[in-house]
Order: structure tokens, then C-alpha cells, then sequence
């Protein structure tokens, strides 16, 4: 991006750059009409506009978003936005200076207004409170942040020693009544909500993140952390740490009031943000805002030293370091990217053939979760049909009905509501001879010696290992796979969509994916089934607990009609989805795949919807 410094956009004079990312630059300002008012101003030049065709557009569509939904905010706690447009080609926002940067800033000592953690109860509840003041007038008007965090709280801390708070970064906001039905993973891990990462939100996402923060500024920590793969499985199926443990300070009650908060369920937390922050003020007996007034000057007093004063525009170095309202040009696309990437998928999508160079080494955000750890019981001898070539590795159809946690040494047979066509029924796919092509990528280890099947093993970390049936394709059907635990998460892949071959003969896929995939850690294990369409966007649907411990052999298998998704194990409804933010494809092609490790595939089926 040039250099903008002394060009005047939008009616500001640009001084000097206080922040960057991938997508955009923000620049302290003079906003010369309004007495050479400071003033932050966000600019996308025509250079970052020219990525791709897609993303320019997606680019544009949030800058007018976000201008759109703030244009209509007015609220003590939220950063005011003065100005936006359009000028040379150049997207840019003008928005209220905030000098004193963000709660993130104070609590990482970037700041000369710095936090030691823990907090004190009524300051926390103070800050809290004002965060929710904002966040239930967002709700009202319809408006879900789900970005809540201290890096978007930012600070303007008065004369007087009080810490004034604005909420910021609408970038990810979304509308209830709009957006409440598309699937987008958005927001920051530490503070998502559970039903976020399965790409749902409601105003109760926002009383969730506000209640991290609220455990966070009390016990010194967030309830949850670690990698990626840690957080997500912690904030789905984990109780919180005991607050009162980790900070004795904290009374049961407030202990109580933020665990309702943190409820994985929305529905069992209160009934809106406000009413949290008031049950937080009665448990800490901190209704009077004279204790909590005097409180903070106190902390500024003792902690600060003299209020800061007014910051000149030409001695703002350190604002670089500023929270600024457009973090989602770089969080959101930059979040929805690393999704993709951390999910192996967007190497089988993007890959041409068996000559393409591997793509940089990535690893599963919720396949990590899954480096598998299950201790396994012996396998049980599992039985081969014997046909007129000796033994090939098929299994029988069950004649009795599977648990989950049974141990298969048969294949369930489609759902009694399904009636269709068998066109595929691979004893050991790729291994044996066959009329189906079975193409393995450069980076899979195939291994047709094992008495378990075919054996897949991805030899680069952070990559799929896969085969692909591209001849078997179909529009609506049902698909299963018999699988031997080993290390890694089998994925069962379908539905692709078109294959198309350039003239060096490497062949493209141009259209969506689904990857329904089983992981095990422990004793537990829970399915993930997730899309990535022909841009690379990656979007979680569901992702659910398996009722049971998974034995050694099982069935994984997907009834697929349309955009509706039904799954199993060995033969038992373990979840369903409804993707209607992409239509029913024409066709589509089979793959079988392991994340993390290896994992051995036999008697894999593909059977189609009569009539499709």
C-alpha cells in the first residue's frame, strides 16, 4: 500500500500510520473541517483491492457493513464513526481517536496505563458493566458483535481517574434477523462462545465472551486456553476452572453469576447481557456507583499516577499499538483463512493431481484436537468374504443390529427410508483390481499389506492423506466405510461437484466440498463435518460429541439429499445438517482420507438415490 502521509482523504489530513494489517492501514488524522479534530482513519487502497475478484468484493461488502451498522449507533460506549466513503479509489472510515488504547493494551503492559491481573471486584465490574451497557443497546437494535475481547474495548481514561469504556470493531457484527442462519466461523477463539464454532450465534454469544472477560480481569487468566484444537474442544464440552480457587477473592455468588454466563447452552445463560451485569453487582454487593466511582480513581491514583492528558497529533508513536475498529479487515478474512487452513481440507480441494507441489504445511484446528490417544482394546478378528479370487477384504452385510460402541465386524445397511443403486462396493479400495481409478496424492503412503485394508498414512504433516474415486460420482446417495483406528481421523469425502482437466493433463476441482470427519482422543469422540468451497472459504456446520467410546472397527457413513446431510456409526444416527447456503450439486466424486496419522479403509460403498 503507498504512503499516505500528508494526503487529505475523506476531509482529514493524514499525519502519520498508527496501525497496519494484510487488508488495510489506519492513520492518526486532522479532520480539517471539525477544527483539526484528531480523528483515526482506516484506508483500503485499489492495490489491496485487487486479490481476486471474490475477496474484493467480500472486502467492500464488510467496509459498508460495518460503516452502515456503526452510522446507526449512537451510544456513550461505543467508538462514534464520524465519516466514511469512497476517494481515489480508496475505502476509508473516519472514527474517534481513542488515545488511551485498549483494555488488551493496559492488561499487556502496552500501554502507560497499566494493569497488574487480578483486578479488583469493583473495577472489574465497572469496566464489565460498561461493556454490557453497549453490547444491550446493540441488541436491541438487532445487532450481534461476536468479537467481544479486551483488544476491542477501548479506553478513554477521564481527568477525573475513571476509566471510560468503548466497545469497538463491528467488522464480524452480524444482524439477528438477517445473518442469524448463515454459516461463517467468526471471532476470537479465547472467547467464543461454543455455538460459534459450529458457525451459530445469538446475543447470548456476546454475554458469553463477556463473561470470559469478566473471569479473566478476576482470576488473571481466561477460563480456557492453549492451541486452537485445546480451545475449541475446551469451550464445547468443558466445565470452567473454579474462579473462587483461582482467585479466593471472588465471592461464590459472583462465581455463580459467571458460571450461568459460561453455560455451553445459550439458553441457560441469562436472559440478556444486561441482566448478567446486574447479577454480577448484586453477587458483589457493588449496586452503588459512588463505590465503584471511587474505586477506580483510587486504582488510577495509585497504580497511573496523574490523569493523562490530551495527546497532540504529531506525539502519538506509541499509538501505533492501538486497537483500532477495523482489526476485522485483518481478523475476520485472516480468521476465515486460517480456518481453511488449519482444516487439511483446502489441500484436497486445491491440489492438482498427483504432480502438484504440496501446499505449506498446515494442521487441523479441530483434527489437532485429534492426534489420536486412544488406548485400544485387541481388534477383534474380522471375517473376509471369499469369493472365486480368494479372500478380498469384503465384509458382510449385519444381519443384527450395531451399538455405536460395538466393535463391527459387519457393514450396516443403508436406513430403511433409503432406496437406490449400488455404484461403488470397494473390498479394499485402491489395492485390489477394480474398474474404479483410485488416485492416491504424491504426499499419501498406500499400504495394501495389512490384513485391515487399505492403509492410509499422510506423509506431510498437515496435509490429508487420500484417495480419490473420481469415476463414482453421484447427486444424492449414501455413503460408509468400514474403519481400523490407527493414529489419525479418517474423513469421508463426497459431493465434490465438477472435475475438470487442463491441457497438462492436472486436474482441477471448481466447486464445494464436504469432508465429514471422526476423531478420538481419550475416551471420547466426537464427529466434525465441515465445507470449503471453490474460493477456499472453510465453514464448520456441525460438529457434536459420539455418544460412547468408539472400539476398534466401525462404520462411518452419510446419508446425502439435497443440502441435507444425515451421519452414522455403524448404522446409528449420531447427527444431521442442513447446509442451504449452498445448493444441492449435480455431481460429485467419493474420496477416503486421514488427518494426523493413518487409519485403514475396507468394504467402502457408495450407493445412489434411484432416479438422481
Amino acid at each position: 500500500m503507498p504512503h499516505l502521509e500528508g494526503r487529505e482523504i475523506g476531509g482529514c489530513k493524514l499525519i502519520r500510520k498508527i496501525g497496519a494489517g494484510g487488508m488495510g492501514d489506519v492513520y492518526l488524522g486532522e479532520q480539517i473541517r471539525v477544527g483539526n479534530r484528531s480523528v483515526a482513519v482506516k484506508v483500503v487502497s485499489p492495490d489491496e483491492m485487487t486479490l481476486h475478484p471474490d475477496a474484493a468484493t467480500d472486502i467492500a461488502r464488510r467496509f459498508e457493513r460495518e460503516a452502515a451498522i456503526l452510522g446507526n449507533l449512537s451510544h456513550p460506549n461505543i467508538l462514534p464513526v464520524h465519516d466514511s466513503g469512497v476517494q481515489d479509489g480508496m475505502l476509508y472510515l473516519v472514527m474517534e481517536y481513542a488515545p488511551d488504547g485498549s483494555l488488551a493494551d493496559a492488561l499487556q503492559g502496552r500501554s502507560e496505563h497499566r494493569l497488574t491481573l487480578p483486578l479488583s471486584m469493583p473495577f472489574t465490574l465497572d469496566i464489565i458493566s460498561q461493556v454490557a451497557a453497549a453490547l444491550e443497546y446493540t441488541h436491541e437494535k438487532g445487532i450481534v458483535h461476536r468479537d467481544v475481547k479486551p483488544g476491542n474495548v477501548l479506553l478513554r481514561v477521564e481527568p477525573s481517574g475513571h476509566w471510560h469504556v468503548l466497545l469497538a470493531d463491528f467488522g464480524v457484527a452480524r444482524t439477528v434477523q438477517i445473518d442469524s442462519q448463515r454459516t461463517q466461523v467468526s471471532g476470537t477463539f479465547i472467547y467464543m462462545a461454543p455455538e460459534q464454532f459450529s458457525a451459530r450465534f445469538s446475543p447470548a454469544s456476546d454475554q458469553y465472551a463477556l463473561a470470559v472477560m469478566a473471569f479473566q480481569l478476576l482470576a488473571g487468566r481466561p477460563p480456557f486456553d492453549g492451541d486452537l484444537a485445546s480451545l475449541t474442544r475446551a469451550h464445547m464440552y468443558e466445565p470452567p476452572p473454579s474462579l473462587h480457587a483461582l482467585n479466593p477473592d471472588v465471592p461464590p455468588a459472583v462465581e455463580a453469576v459467571v458460571a450461568r454466563a459460561l453455560s455451553k447452552d445459550p439458553a441457560q445463560r441469562y436472559p440478556s447481557v444486561a441482566q448478567f451485569a446486574a447479577a454480577l453487582n448484586a453477587a458483589a454487593g457493588l449496586q452503588d456507583e459512588t463505590t465503584v466511582a471511587a474505586e477506580q480513581q483510587t486504582v488510577a491514583a495509585a497504580t497511573f499516577g496523574p490523569p493523562a492528558q490530551a495527546e497532540s497529533p504529531t506525539s502519538v508513536a506509541r499509538a501505533g499499538r492501538r486497537a483500532s475498529p477495523w482489526r476485522w479487515l485483518v481478523t475476520s478474512l485472516a480468521g476465515l483463512l486460517l480456518v481453511a487452513l488449519l482444516i487439511g481440507g483446502e489441500q484436497y480441494l486445491n491440489r492438482q493431481g498427483n504432480n502438484h507441489p504440496n501446499a505449506a504445511a498446515t494442521q487441523s484446528a479441530l483434527a489437532s484436537t485429534q492426534q489420536t490417544e486412544t488406548a485400544q482394546a485387541a481388534p477383534t478378528a474380522i471375517p473376509s468374504v471369499t469369493g472365486t479370487t480368494g479372500p478380498t477384504l469384503g465384509l458382510r452385510t449385519c444381519t443384527t443390529t450395531l451399538s455405536v460402541s460395538d466393535d463391527a465386524t459387519c457393514v450396516p445397511p443403508p436406513p430403511p427410508s433409503f432406496a437406490g443403486t449400488s455404484v461403488l462396493d470397494e473390498p479394499s479400495p485402491g489395492c485390489l483390481p477394480s474398474a474404479v481409478a483410485w488416485k492416491p496424492y504424491s504426499d499419501t503412503n498406500k499400504d495394501c499389506s495389512t490384513t485391515d485394508g487399505t492403509k492410509l498414512t499422510a506423509t506431510t504433516t498437515g496435509t490429508l492423506g487420500c484417495l480419490e474415486a473420481q469415476s463414482v460420482t453421484t447427486s444424492n446417495g449414501y455413503a460408509s466405510v468400514f474403519v481400523t483406528q490407527g493414529t489419525g481421523s479418517p474423513v469421508l469425502v463426497f459431493r465434490q461437484g465438477a472435475v475438470s482437466s487442463t491441457s497438462n493433463g492436472t486436474t482441477v476441482r471448481s466447486s464445494t466440498g464436504y469432508f465429514f470427519k471422526v476423531s478420538v482422543t481419550g475416551q471420547t469422540a466426537q464427529f466434525i463435518f465441515y465445507r470449503i468451497d471453490a474460493t477456499s472459504t472453510t465453514t464448520l456446520i456441525p460438529n457434536a460429541l459420539i455418544p460412547g467410546q468408539l472400539a476398534a472397527h466401525y462404520v462411518m457413513s452419510v446419508l446425502y439429499t439435497g443440502s441435507t446431510f444425515t451421519f452414522y456409526i455403524n448404522g446409528q444416527t449420531i447427527g444431521s445438517a442442513t447446509d442451504s447456503a449452498t445448493p444441492a450439486i449435480s455431481s460429485g466424486w467419493y474420496g477416503l482420507c486421514v488427518d494426523g496419522g493413518d487409519a485403514s479403509f475396507r468394504s467402502a460403498q457408495n450407493n445412489k438415490v434411484a432416479g438422481s
